[in-house]
């Protein structure tokens, strides 16, 4: 093991190093010394400045290819999440011979039980009662929805959608899922289980997305999906903000062809003072939170450790860009 490797956290919150540690930090010693920044950089002066020497970054936001190109040492990038490509150039670091991992699976059960959150909150109208009730009218008239007999979409069936599954039939949701790739499940999961877009999309109570946000992704609730789904259905997103054109569902949720929403991510963050989801009371909003408790953040840190003892050991593990 090579002592002199350099392994750096530009961007730390300085709740995380007792987190870290926790995680099993300490065994990084053996790969290097560890040097931890706090906060964000302000500038990418003071970022080049951090990461300059490093053999190993651990990030948890962006990581500019013109930050990057300045790390002449720099073999390993593990992200602190799923979502690599929305915050490193992919095809930048392997260009530049960076191996970068990510963190696959920290919070299956975490973003599930937050879609769920919202997906009940939708279905029994918090957002609105709870304005409705803080400004003194008890309002009793307006009804929920049950879930039981409902029908539950999902698109896209990674280990969130899995566990948005097995949550759904715990309340007796018929579920479909919509994948691009249906075969690679039908070991563990029944044929008929799958169906097409459209078939999902028109037949659907709620639809919850499951998607990595990426070329073959972008908007794909678009205009005519979104126009195509069941009159009186709920959206839930906990995936990326990015999947859906955001003018055409506030469109739907104004004009009543969606009965609501439960949005965790959106198109730009944060949201801007005015913006109009701000002002619908069919929708229920969190600030891009669904992945953030203390066991998910520590089971981030326990596979960053991984990923960098593994990297160096020779074993790479979690890879999603190498040379």
């Amino acid at each position: 093991m090579n002592k002199k490797r350099v392994i750096v956290y530009p961007d730390a919150d300085p709740e995380e190093n007792k987190v870290l540690a926790q995680a099993g930090g300490d065994h990084l010693a053996a790969y290097g010394t560890l040097i931890i920044h706090h906060g964000a950089p302000e500038s990418h002066e003071e970022y080049v400045s951090r990461i300059k020497d490093a053999n190993a970054l651990i990030v948890g936001w962006s990581l500019p290819a013109e930050v990057m190109a300045k790390a002449p040492h720099l073999e390993l990038v593990t992200f602190t999440g799923t979502g690599v490509s929305d915050y490193i150039d992919l095809a930048k670091a392997t260009a530049q011979g960076v191996t970068v991992c990510n963190c696959p699976g920290y919070a299956d059960t975490t973003v599930a039980e937050h879609t769920f959150a919202l997906l009940l909150g939708a279905a029994r109208n918090l957002t609105l009662l709870d304005g409705r009730t803080r400004e003194g009218v008890w309002d009793q008239d307006t009804p929920g929805t049950d879930l039981r007999g409902k029908q539950l979409g999902l698109i896209g069936f990674g280990g969130i959608a899995k566990k948005v599954l097995a949550m759904a039939q715990g309340f007796g949701m018929q579920v479909k899922v919509w994948t691009r790739s249906p075969e690679k499940h039908l070991d563990h999961y029944s044929a008929e289980l799958f169906t097409d877009m459209e078939t999902l999309l028109q037949t659907s109570d709620f639809i919850s997305l499951h998607l990595p946000l990426n070329e073959n992704t972008h908007g794909i609730l678009g205009y005519d999906e979104i126009h195509n789904i069941k009159v009186g259905a709920t959206l839930i997103n906990t995936a990326r903000g990015g999947l859906v054109d955001e003018p055409t569902l506030i469109s739907a949720l104004q004009g009543g062809h969606l009965r609501g929403a439960g949005l965790d991510v959106f198109a730009e963050e944060p949201l801007a003072d005015g913006h109009p989801l701000l002002s619908l009371d069919n929708v229920i909003l969190s600030p891009h939170v669904a992945y953030n408790t203390p066991d998910a953040v520590k089971a981030i840190f326990e596979i960053t450790v991984r990923n960098i003892c593994r990297y160096f050991d020779g074993e790479p593990i979690n890879i999603v860009a190498t040379s």
